[in-house]
């Protein structure tokens, strides 16, 4: 059967190969003490949707990593190679139909796991991991990315689903994590686990949700593991109407889980805040003062994903609701079931892809670093008129201290994807070290690895690692230092 795509914007129609490149062309000069590896996991469909109103999020995975060695830059790509890949890749056509919804797939591959392993990598206890939040993780092979399969920790885990943002502990080696639908589709179980630094589960909490909503990120202090919900709703009505998994319900509250991480489920305490609270899809950080939580993170009062309808099946304008950076302090001495909020930065619209240096993870911090559409910056409208999509155009550095930003650009003719924080060096102070990350040349059509000095991102690219051509779009990356 031909392969046709249709109405695929050019830059970022589906690239559909895998590569390697060894001794990457680079452009200016490599920091000396950069050592290690970056990954990337990527969405990248090898077959049209069987629906043309399906999401990119439902997209093939895909994971790339550029490694650093001696001042020599490799670079490799490989599909991850699930189930579902391997299935459509055997029948020679799509078989999978709307995200997240079995209904609307082939009959013969309903029963299968339907992973995309498509969000976020990770490496822990010497494993590296490409995730999906309603899967189970998909480990594959740290060096040559060639696929191992789905991952259970050793029979341990006994969710259906697994987060795309585990987090690692810095002070402690422990990674924790949760499930939602945790128990199948549109169930309200709720479950969280800690394992040590050797990936052995050392305890899990499982317990119920007042409500069946995404819940796609997770924060944790030294003590506490803190699981906002999201205006998504889900039914099984949905699914059996033939409909995406999620859709934004306006009156929906917000909902904060504070789980103790040594705590059992009568442990669990549950907060309620408003609608315009609800729109909280990544995490910045967290930590933990005597008896308080605190969290910071960018939320929105609306839904700004343009791919999922309102409850009514009306679209909602996502460029008119983009989060605000917002402090959140849950006291746990008061009998209140709401939080305390504070806008940070004056308000400034930014997006959801925040970063920090993930040494302070847990502990209080100062720097944050953000993929952003600033529109303040100059855009070649000959380029990014046809994209079909919104360009990210810019990084910022937010001081959560003073108040300053400091931004980085690529150029007018440039896209970016989420930057990556490393360190200078082992002990280097906070926010002392580099960004990197993938920008996109519309010009050129064709992607380099952009390396900044997180100091001064005003000063420009360090390096630029150069690739004969285009990469596909990322989601989330991970840096491991050797």
């Amino acid at each position: 059967m031909a392969v046709k795509f249709a109405n695929t914007p050019g830059f970022f129609a589906p690239m559909r190969f895998e590569a390697q490149v060894d001794d990457c062309i680079v452009e200016g000069e490599l920091p000396a003490g950069l050592r290690g590896t970056f990954y990337r996991s990527c969405a990248d469909r090898r077959f049209p949707p069987l629906y043309p109103h399906d999401t990119p999020y439902n997209s093939d995975g895909a994971v790339d990593l550029f490694r650093f060695y001696d001042g020599n830059v490799d670079f490799r790509s490989r599909y991850v190679k699930t189930p579902r890949y391997l299935a459509e890749r055997a029948a020679h056509k799509p078989l999978f139909g709307l995200y997240r919804n079995r209904f609307t797939s082939d009959p013969a591959v309903r029963n299968l796991s339907h992973n995309t392993a498509n969000t976020t990598p990770i490496v822990h206890g010497g494993m590296l991991f490409s995730m999906k939040e309603e899967s189970l993780p998909t480990r594959l092979d740290p060096y040559t990315l060639e696929t191992i399969g789905e991952w259970d920790f050793g029979g341990t885990l006994k969710s259906t689903s697994f987060t795309a943002h585990p987090k690692q502990d810095p002070l402690t080696g422990e990674l924790i994590a949760f499930a939602y639908e945790a128990k199948g589709d549109c169930t309200d179980d709720l479950a969280v686990f800690v394992f040590d630094q050797d990936a052995q589960l050392t305890n899990e909490i499982w317990f119920k949700s007042p409500v069946v909503s995404m819940m796609h990120d997770m924060a944790i202090t030294a003590s506490h593991v803190i699981l906002p919900t999201t205006g998504m709703v889900t039914s099984m009505q949905r699914l059996q109407n033939g409909e995406l998994h999620w859709a934004y319900d306006p009156a929906q509250p917000a909902y904060v889980a504070i789980v103790p991480r040594k705590g059992t489920a009568s442990d669990v305490r549950w907060f309620k805040g408003t609608p315009d609270q609800a729109m909280l899809v990544h995490t910045t950080n967290a930590w933990s003062e005597g008896n308080k939580v605190i969290m910071e993170a960018p939320v929105a009062g609306d839904n700004f994903h343009p791919y999922f309808l309102r409850v009514d099946g009306t679209k909602s304008n996502p460029s008119s609701y983009y989060p605000t950076m917002r402090r959140w302090t849950f006291d746990l001495d008061s009998d209140k079931d709401s939080w305390e909020e504070e806008i940070l930065f004056g308000g400034i619209k930014v997006t959801s892809f925040s970063r920090i240096d993930d040494r302070f993870l847990t502990q209080p911090f100062r720097y944050s670093y953000m993929l952003m559409n600033d529109p303040s910056l100059p855009i070649n409208r000959d380029f990014a008129d046809t994209l079909a999509v919104r360009v990210s155009n810019a990084w910022f550095r937010f001081d959560h201290h003073t108040g300053a930003i400091e931004k980085f650009s690529a150029g007018e003719t440039h896209g970016m994807s989420e930057p990556q924080f490393v360190p200078r060096h082992k002990g280097a102070p906070e926010g002392d070290g580099y960004l990197l990350g993938v920008v996109n040349d519309f010009r050129e059509q064709r992607s380099e690895l952009v390396i900044v000095d997180a100091t001064d991102l005003a000063a420009g690219a360090i390096a630029k690692v150069k690739l004969p051509f285009r990469l596909h779009m990322q989601v989330h990356g991970w840096w491991v230092a050797d």
